[in-house]
């Protein structure tokens, strides 16, 4: 495997997330005092969860477009018009089943390739993943997957231990593709089945040339192991354009990239797809909506004491103790709960420091943390509430 701009564009992609989360593991500790991007803002299943809220929530109010739904509306937007490019490119599980591939060439690890009529039956086991994943979501059970997730489980690498079925799942993947090209993107990325079902709808398409004989040169090194005789590649490409790049033995063409009929050569693809992306991700958060969301304004007339209160977040009910003195808020303790590592920490340590600062509950939700900021700020609002009834 040569060193190729597709490996270049996974190193910074990956260097990039790697450094955020050390970043961030450091802010969320009090060592430092700011954060490139948090672990939301780095998950692109975040923002399908918001995306939910707004549509089956009456309680929900629109603020504008966060980080993490940015990012769910760039994978989306590129996976129709341009194909999975997120996951050629972009992807740090897909990188990092790549990397081990690579390190299992490197020692002489025998190859495991799986028949077509087997792993094109297995290609189905996504859709299936994918199906569950959005039933239990919309049934409000999306804390029952989170810990099964590699990508949060990746994410939560660089915040210190934090064992869970998701880091066995990680482990297991990272072994496996020392033997296996792409095992995880093939068979249970439920994000990679839904690109799929985009990629399929699209304008954008990988055409094989006339000429073409069939020798099959071209795709010998395919991450998916796509095995084509047709005219078209099937939507189970990852657009890494190994067979654009690769030169034909026969002096044909080999594969071509088509949009809505028109040819487009790799290195224009390449930039569109990343222009995109980084356009959408960076530029569509600064978009913001006014909101007369007014939970508790200003705190009135509270009278001093403890008080406990919950409230509903993305794991289940959150319990906190708010302490008064002189008619405000001095201290709001987390009591008990069951939010997802990686998330709940920003929440907890930046609303709490933002209620506390301003005295009045109409303080913004953490990106990429919609249920569990609002499960927080539920439970301060049952707490306060109690204060003002005992007046």
């Amino acid at each position: 495997m040569n060193f190729k701009r597709r490996n270049l564009i996974q190193l910074i992609i990956t260097l990039t997330v790697i450094s955020s989360c050390t970043i961030y593991y450091l802010y969320i500790n009090d060592y430092i005092n700011f954060r490139l991007l948090s672990i939301g803002d780095m998950n692109p299943y975040g923002g399908w969860s918001a995306f939910k809220s707004a549509f089956t929530d009456l309680s929900y109010r629109w603020r504008g477009f966060s980080r993490s739904i940015a990012l769910s509306i760039a994978v989306m937007l590129i996976s129709l018009f341009l194909g999975r490019f997120f996951c050629g490119f972009i992807c740090p599980i897909g990188a990092l089943q790549d990397f081990f591939k690579y390190i299992g060439v490197k020692i002489g690890l025998k190859a495991i390739k799986l028949k077509k009529p087997i792993y094109s039956k297995l290609e189905l086991l996504k859709y299936f993943i994918l199906i569950a994943v959005l039933v239990l979501s919309i049934l409000e059970m999306g804390n029952l997957i989170g810990p099964f997730s590699p990508w949060l489980a990746y994410l939560n690498c660089f915040l210190g231990l934090n064992f869970t079925i998701g880091t066995i799942i990680l482990l297991a993947i990272i072994v496996v593709s020392l033997f296996a090209k792409r095992i995880f993107c093939r068979f249970f990325c439920p994000l990679g089945a839904f690109q799929s079902l985009l990629y399929a709808i699209g304008p954008f398409k990988i055409h094989k040339s006339q000429n073409c004989n069939g020798c099959a040169h071209c795709i010998r090194n395919c991450p998916v192991n796509i095995e084509n005789n047709d005219d078209i590649i099937s939507p189970e490409c990852i657009n890494c354009l190994e067979c654009i790049d690769s030169s034909c033995i026969n002096g044909n063409e080999g594969y071509s990239m088509k949009f809505a009929g028109r040819k487009i050569n790799s290195s224009k693809y390449i930039i569109i797809c990343l222009v995109l992306f980084v356009g959408i991700y960076f530029i569509l958060p600064v978009v913001r909506f006014s909101s007369d969301l007014q939970l508790i304004g200003n705190i009135g007339n509270i009278q001093d004491g403890l008080y406990s209160g919950d409230g509903i977040g993305f794991g289940g009910n959150i319990e906190v103790e708010v302490k008064i003195n002189k008619n405000e808020i001095r201290e709001i303790k987390i009591i008990n709960h069951r939010e997802t590592s990686g998330y709940y920490q920003e929440v907890f340590k930046e609303l709490a420091k933002e209620i506390i600062e301003t005295q009045g509950l109409n303080v913004d939700a953490v990106s990429g943390a919609t249920a569990s900021s609002r499960g927080f700020i539920n439970a301060v609002k049952d707490a306060v509430s109690q204060s003002l009834s005992t007046n």
